[in-house]
């Protein structure tokens, strides 16, 4: 598994592709070099809000509302290993 890159900010680019409407493009500095790496857009069909990003070299596109939903998951239950130290299971229940 590669190392992951932190970064310190995400540039958001509007975009208008003739043909594709208008997406903003997420792009940050990778080791010197602005690297894109998502996308919001729209379906044509019927104006679905996904979340297209870059995995190694496809695209992968998760509805807006479904990765909201994960978030939302995720602020609630997603804690680092000291935060379980400090808060052991069953801590709660007394």
């Amino acid at each position: 598994m590669e190392a992951s890159s932190f970064v310190k900010e995400i540039k958001a680019t509007w975009a208008a592709l003739h043909g594709e409407g208008m997406r903003l493009e997420l792009s940050c500095e990778i080791e010197g070099q602005e690297r894109y790496f998502a996308s919001f857009l729209a379906d044509e069909a019927d104006e679905t809000l996904f979340f297209e990003m870059a995995v190694s070299g496809s695209s992968v596109r998760v509805p807006v509302a479904q990765l909201e939903s994960l978030i939302a998951d995720a602020k609630r239950e997603v804690h680092s290993e000291s935060w379980y130290d400090k808060n052991p299971a069953g801590a709660d229940d007394a």
